[in-house]
């Protein structure tokens, strides 16, 4: 376990350096395992449109940044919006969506990923959120584990392209309690 306690804050605009940062190490480590299918080669930093996406985002207050000693070694990305890509009538309305989770390979980042979906399930519950949903590539038998033993059950499958390839994603959703009062 890290030696260095872990800081979530709210994102900002100067933090898109680290965040791209970040994004294009853990693409670096995928497509080292031999797994360039799940985002493809190009480094996210290098993707046209994409930092300025990611700007955008910050500036919508969507991203939330994990920290160690200043560093950022991890993120999220959840809002109330499901993306087109998503099998219309599979995510219940007025969930909180998942984009992205990304942390550290390194040992800096052990912990940090069930850090934020803890803290993704707080801003669902902060929203009254019915539901927390996210897609993932399919293929991926680690992701399947870690959504699995947070509690995301499979709701749906679809295909997407990427560099002419059929991609396989899966839907995933947990359903929170409704709040007591």
């Amino acid at each position: 376990m890290p030696e260095h306690p872990l800081h979530l804050r709210q994102a900002t605009t100067p933090d898109v350096p680290a965040l791209l940062s970040l994004m294009d190490s853990v693409l670096k480590w995928l497509v080292a395992q031999g797994r360039p299918q799940q985002w493809g080669t190009v480094p996210f930093s290098q993707k046209p449109g994409f930092p300025d996406r990611v700007a955008d985002w910050t500036s919508q207050g969507v991203v939330t940044i994990a920290e160690r000693e200043s560093t950022c070694v991890g993120l999220l990305a959840a809002a109330p919006m499901i993306p087109p890509r998503i099998p219309a009538g599979t995510v219940p309305d007025g969930s909180l969506f998942i984009y992205t989770v990304m942390t550290d390979r390194g040992p800096d980042g052990r912990g940090v990923g069930s850090a934020l979906l803890a803290h993704a399930e707080h801003l669902a519950r902060t929203h009254h959120a019915p539901a927390l949903a996210l897609d993932h590539w399919a293929d991926s038998p680690e992701l399947g584990r870690i959504y699995d033993e947070h509690g995301y059950v499979t709701a749906a499958e679809y295909t997407d392209e990427q560099a002419g390839t059929t991609i396989r994603n899966l839907v995933r959703i947990r359903h929170l309690p409704a709040p007591t009062t």
